[in-house]
């Protein structure tokens, strides 16, 4: 019997939002203690690890599965089972060139996330890389170790949002040390229909959403019931209309429309420092890192000559994540924005006023967008989409960076007997969001990772040095 899967509303619609040459990829950049990974002679156990990683493989079978496409685009892909799947093409070691340390591995990273994964094949790569000594937690503030081996983690965003992929990567570790022992697992493909066939599942899914979408639209507008809660609702748009569009975020260095080149920069802060802010605000550790972020682009601005208080504050995306994503692998996200205040020369003030934004009694309403309006994937045709999004979101005035906090594993992790020492998340941009901030704590730390297009924002590291000094300044001012 032949298997295809559809994609989700929400997975298509990234896969569309993609303009020609570029490529949504997520993941981490992660640092390992070396000897444990290692042979009597010294050198990585390949063989082992990529048996390792397949065995673990079975408990996430996403990651045995390429996406095919409908003839002449006329549906969403669907997921099926890669006949040609070989661990040794997802599964990679690189050795960088000496002296190796921090700045070659930045060089790695960048030329790395600006390489699209294979379509052709489960759009995901995992690479461990030696040669990084000096380059652990903290981008070499804090070294790993003498022997530090770094791991990069990276999918594709169609494969899931950042909740359900760390937690798909943390199935690969264990939370306490095991010695590396043979590891026995056997997978065989699931046949694939053919093209045609294919295709004409595909049509059946998206014929069947299109009628579940307006069976539920017809019950939401015709039902006695929902009559009060649908005339509220009629209220807040009829509010909103008057009230206005939003207006643009301002035009900044920082907002234009990406190309294909990546740079990316990492750091880590104690999570000491972020919880007693958080404590001495009232506000939680999102409020605290958008403030951490607003400190760190106030430096930037400055540096660059861009800084005006008296202009419209710069205009932060926020991806809301669910945590049930991480049971089914795939997107399931909500989106906010927040105006960051810049203009707010006390950094206690700043986390205060975005704690009272993110958390007014009207900010879902005005500020979420919700999974279910990812449903144009399943109305508006693909090729359509395919030619309109892209320009739209390269030219889009309402936002100019995005924001990403994940929480993570408070207790360490491990790869056999080496614990992982560091973990530091990468966001691939996006239309003309040429600046993303991600967050991922990870024990007492909070990892910090910068991705920009180069072309636009320049060398991300000055930006990763003024998260660290808002963050200092911050932590300075509480007990």
């Amino acid at each position: 019997m032949t298997t295809a899967e559809p994609l989700t509303a929400e997975d298509a619609a990234l896969l569309y939002a993609e303009a020609p040459g570029t490529q949504l990829q997520i993941g981490a950049l992660c640092f390992f203690e070396g000897a444990p990974l290692r042979d009597r002679r010294g050198r990585l156990r390949s063989a082992a690890l990529r048996s390792h990683v397949a065995a673990r493989l079975d408990g996430l079978p996403r990651f045995r599965q390429r996406i095919a496409p409908a003839v002449a685009d006329v549906a969403a892909p669907m997921w099926v089972d890669d006949a040609d799947f070989d661990i040794a093409r997802h599964c990679k070691v690189a050795r960088l060139s000496p002296p190796g340390g921090p700045e070659a591995l930045r060089q790695f990273l960048d030329r790395l996330l600006g390489r699209p994964l294979d379509t052709a094949h489960p759009l995901w790569d995992i690479h461990v890389v030696e040669g990084v000594d000096g380059s652990g937690r903290g981008g070499g503030r804090r070294a790993g170790g003498a022997d530090t081996v770094a791991v990069i983690v990276r999918a594709h965003h169609v494969m899931a949002d950042g909740i359900a992929l760390h937690a798909a990567a943390t199935l690969l570790l264990d939370p306490e040390p095991r010695p590396p022992h043979p590891t026995r697992h056997g997978w065989s493909p699931r046949p694939a229909p053919g093209a045609l066939g294919l295709t004409a599942r595909a049509l059946g899914v998206r014929g069947r959403r299109q009628a579940d979408l307006a069976l539920a639209v017809g019950r939401e507008v015709l039902d006695p019931r929902r009559a009060p809660a649908n005339a509220r609702r009629a209220a807040r748009a009829v509010a909103a209309v008057r009230g206005g569009l939003p207006a643009p975020a301002p035009s900044l260095p920082i907002t234009a429309p990406v190309g294909p080149h990546r740079a990316f920069a990492w750091d880590s802060v104690p999570m000491e420092g972020i919880t007693a802010v958080k404590v001495a605000c009232g506000a939680t550790v999102n409020d605290v890192v958008l403030a951490i972020t607003t400190g760190a682009l106030r430096r930037h601005l400055e540096a660059t000559s861009s800084f005006d208080p008296a202009a419209r504050r710069p205009r932060a995306l926020i991806p809301i994540g669910d945590p049930a994503s991480a049971a089914d692998m795939r997107n399931r996200f909500s989106i906010r924005s927040v105006d960051l205040p810049v203009d707010e020369d006390d950094p206690l003030e700043r986390v205060r006023a975005i704690h009272s934004l993110m958390h007014a009694p009207d900010a879902p309403a005005r500020g979420s967008v919700m999974p279910h309006l990812f449903s144009v994937a399943d109305v508006v045709p693909p090729r359509v989409l395919r030619a309109v999004v892209p320009p739209l979101l390269a030219h889009q005035p309402l936002v100019n960076l995005a924001v990403s906090d994940i929480p993570g594993s408070r207790l360490p992790l491990y790869l056999w007997e080496s614990r992982m020492l560091g973990l530091h998340p990468f966001i691939n941009v996006v239309g003309n969001v040429a600046l993303i901030v991600g967050v991922l704590s990870y024990v007492d730390d909070l990892g910090i990772g910068v991705t920009v297009d180069r072309d636009v924002v320049g060398d991300p590291r000055p930006l990763a040095d003024h998260l660290r000094a808002a963050y200092e300044e911050l932590a300075g001012l509480v007990p």
